[in-house]
């Protein structure tokens, strides 16, 4: 017999003594857990172990006895299986657009009668338009901040070092940069001046 088609997701937490069925969402992976049910088969294995014991059948009633489990385990899980199937339809609804199976409370538009990703939600599609364009406006704002000027670059007097940053004395050989002259003409110089103001030339 060919099982029921469900959701995509099912998780199997069967054990020894039943079964038990997990089924998740299609679209968010939200999940519905089926009702435990014991395996008659595990009671009646359980029964012959208990009658060889006390009859000293030896191992004969132990080999019948899983025998007897794994012949009636597998129909008896698909059983339980397809029960749980149609217990758990109640909590989805299925998608006539895509044909998957979603959870009302957070993937289904009841409006439409359709998933979330077939026919989203006005109120949802308009929360998320705004939260891009506040992510677009924030970003935007960073890049339109002014950038602090460049540092000026001078020349230390003494011994001709590029200085970055300025600062009073030379980084190379601690001389003053605060009385700078021009090296063409001895015009004296600012501290971020780069050229002379009375010859042009480059400090």
């Amino acid at each position: 017999m060919a099982l029921t088609v469900f959701v995509r997701h099912v998780q199997d937490l069967s054990d020894d003594g039943g079964f038990k069925f997990k089924f998740c969402c299609d679209r968010c992976g939200s999940g519905v857990e089926s009702q435990y049910v014991s395996s008659k088969a595990n009671l009646l294995k359980t029964a012959v172990q208990a009658f060889s014991i006390f009859r000293f059948a030896g191992w004969g009633a132990e080999r019948a006895a899983e025998g007897l489990d794994r012949g009636l385990r597998g129909k008896e899980r698909d059983a339980a299986y397809e029960t749980a199937v149609h217990e758990a339809m109640a909590h989805f609804r299925k998608c006539a657009g895509c044909g998957q199976w979603t959870c009302p409370d957070h993937c289904w538009n009841d409006r439409f009668g359709m998933c979330e990703g077939c026919a989203p939600s006005a109120d949802e599609a308009a929360a998320k338009r705004a939260a891009e364009a506040a992510r677009d406006q924030a970003v935007a704002a960073v890049s339109a901040q002014p950038q602090p000027p460049p540092l000026p670059v001078l020349t230390c007097p003494s011994c001709n070092a590029q200085v970055q940053g300025g600062g009073r004395f030379c980084q190379a050989c601690g001389a003053s940069l605060a009385n700078r002259a021009c090296g063409s003409c001895g015009a004296a110089l600012s501290s971020g001046a780069r050229f002379c103001g009375e010859c042009g030339t480059k400090t």
